[in-house]
């Protein structure tokens, strides 16, 4: 089975974020978990060099995380602010319709 999780709020609870990582990664049949930052999301997870690192320490090989690059215009944000292990995405929504359609089933946080 697939994931897509949806990071929009300015305040996430990264517990929370890293606690449904850990929990939907020890399920048998998970296939992959793709985590989508937009919003104000965006701006948590660049400039908060905890939360980036905890969020590293959580990642595993059935996950991906996506940062969405309107959200980063938005902000004035750099390519240079966004974690290595991250990847740019045109669109935060737009990538969470695409995994969608493909059959990942839907987690907004």
């Amino acid at each position: 089975m697939k994931y897509v999780i949806q990071v929009t709020n300015g305040t996430i609870m990264p517990a929370l974020s890293f606690n449904v990582i850990k929990n939907l990664s020890a399920i048998e049949d998970t296939e992959e978990i793709t985590i989508v930052f937009f919003g104000p999301s965006v701006v948590s997870l660049l400039h908060h060099v905890q939360l980036r690192n905890q969020l590293k320490g959580s990642l595993n090989e059935k996950t991906k995380i996506y940062v969405c690059r309107n959200a980063m215009n938005m902000f004035d944000l750099k390519d240079s602010d966004v974690p290595d292990y991250a990847t740019i995405v045109p669109a935060g929504v737009y990538e969470i319709a695409k995994l969608v359609k493909s059959g990942a089933v839907y987690i907004a946080l």
